[in-house]
C-alpha cells in the first residue's frame, strides 16, 4: 500500500499495488529502457556498458543489461516484469559465467560501440577514460572473473530466494531488487525500489560475514601476485637492510614503518590498469600543517636523492585532503625481475638518506 498526503486538504490517499502486465508494460521495450536511462533505480550507481548482449561463444542467449559498479565489478542485470519465474537465479549464473572471461579492453570496446550506437561521438580511449574515472576503487586494475548479478522483479518465488541466499554463502554475489508499481491515475505509475536480498538492515553484516567466510576463495590472481611480489621485495630488502618488516597484505602497495605513526615508506603500483611503480615516502598524519612542515624539511635532500638514485624526485605537498608525499617512479606495470631489483635498490637509498631526518621529526 502506498500513501500520499495533500498539504492543502490535509487528507491521506491510499494506492494499491498494480502489475505491469495489465498496463502493457514490457520487459525489453519499457523496463529495460528505464534501468538503462536511470540505473539509480537499482539503489546504487552503475555505468551501463551495453544492452541486449548476445555475443557469447556457442550459445545464442542474450542478457538484458551489462554494467560496471563503483568498485569495478562487471554486473549482469536481469529484468523480469511481474514474476521472477522458477529458474532466474540459474539464468543469471550462466550469464555471469559467460561474462567472466571478458577483459577490461573487451569491455571498453563494448562500451565504445554502445555509445556510438546511441549517437555519441567518442573515441575508444575516451570511452576507456569514462570507465576508469567512474570506478572509485584505487586498487582496480583488471576485471574480476566473478561478475556480480542483479535480478529485478515485482515478485519472487520462494525457490528463487532460497537458492539466492544459499548461493551467497559461497561467494556468488546475487542481489534481488523488488520493483513495486502503484497506479496514481490513468497516466501515472510510481515505483518503489527495494533491496530484497541482501536485506538492507543486515546488508553490512551479511556482506562482511560473507567476506570473512570466503576470504580464501575471494583472493583474485592479482592479489596472490601482490603477496608473492612484496614478499620477494621484502626478502631482498632484508639482505641489505636487515630488520623486521610487516607481513604483506594482498594490496597494490606495501608500507614500511619509519617508527613514527603516520609517516611511512611505501612501494606501490600506479594507474588503472597499473602502468607504473613508485618508491615513496608518505606523510599521512591528520595534521595538514605537520605534514607540510615535515615534507618542507625533507625537500632539502632532493638533489642528494636524485644524484644517488639517478631518478627524478616528485614532491606532492598537497596530496589528498591533508597528506603529502614524495616519490620516484618507474614506468612499468608488470612484476618483472628488473622492477624488483630497481624497487629494492631505490628503496634502500631512500631509507638510508631520509630515515635519520625522519627520526629528528619526533
Amino acid at each position: 500500500m502506498l500513501f500520499t498526503y495533500n498539504k492543502n486538504s490535509k487528507k491521506i490517499s491510499t494506492y494499491s499495488e498494480t502489475d505491469l502486465k495489465s498496463h502493457n508494460i514490457l520487459e525489453r521495450q519499457d523496463i529495460e529502457k528505464w534501468v538503462e536511462n536511470c540505473p539509480d533505480i537499482l539503489g546504487e550507481e552503475l555505468l551501463i556498458i551495453t544492452t541486449e548482449y548476445d555475443k557469447f561463444d556457442k550459445t545464442n542467449e542474450r542478457l538484458d543489461l551489462l554494467a560496471i559498479d563503483k568498485d569495478g565489478n562487471l554486473t549482469v542485470i536481469e529484468l523480469k516484469r511481474d514474476d521472477s519465474g522458477k529458474n532466474v537465479e540459474l539464468q543469471v549464473i550462466k550469464y555471469a559465467a559467460y561474462c567472466s572471461t571478458l577483459t577490461l579492453n573487451e569491455v571498453v570496446k563494448l562500451y565504445h560501440n554502445y555509445l556510438l550506437k546511441n549517437h555519441k561521438s567518442i573515441t575508444e580511449d575516451e570511452a576507456k577514460a569514462q570507465i576508469v574515472n567512474f570506478i572509485e576503487n584505487d586498487e582496480f586494475e583488471e576485471l574480476s572473473d566473478k561478475p556480480r548479478t542483479i535480478i529485478v522483479s515485482k515478485e519472487y518465488r520462494p525457490e528463487v530466494t532460497a537458492s539466492v541466499l544459499w548461493l551467497r554463502k559461497f561467494g556468488i554475489d546475487i542481489t534481488c531488487i523488488k520493483l513495486t508499481p502503484y497506479e496514481l491515475d490513468n497516466n501515472t505509475i510510481v515505483f518503489e525500489s527495494t533491496i530484497l536480498i541482501p536485506l538492507p538492515e543486515a546488508k553490512d553484516f551479511i556482506i562482511e560475514s560473507e567476506k570473512k567466510e570466503n576470504i580464501e576463495h575471494s583472493k583474485t590472481l592479482s592479489q596472490e601476485e601482490y603477496l608473492n611480489f612484496y614478499n620477494e621485495l621484502i626478502n631482498e630488502l632484508k639482505t641489505v637492510l636487515p630488520k623486521q618488516y610487516p607481513t604483506p597484505t594482498p594490496k597494490s602497495y606495501y608500507q614500511i614503518p619509519t617508527g613514527i605513526s603516520g609517516i611511512h615508506f611505501e612501494w606501490g603500483f600506479h594507474g588503472r590498469p597499473r602502468s607504473s611503480f613508485g618508491v615513496e615516502l608518505h606523510f599521512e598524519k591528520g595534521n595538514k600543517e605537520f605534514n607540510k612542515s615535515a615534507i618542507d624539511k625533507i625537500e632539502k635532500f632532493k638533489s642528494k636523492i636524485e644524484q644517488a638514485t639517478n631518478e627524478k624526485v616528485i614532491f606532492q605537498k598537497d596530496w589528498g585532503k591533508s597528506w603529502a608525499r614524495l616519490y620516484i617512479e618507474k614506468n612499468e606495470g608488470k612484476m618483472t625481475d628488473e622492477l624488483k631489483k630497481w624497487a629494492v635498490k631505490k628503496m634502500k637509498i631512500l631509507i638510508d638518506i631520509l630515515q635519520p631526518e625522519i627520526d629528528n621529526l619526533r
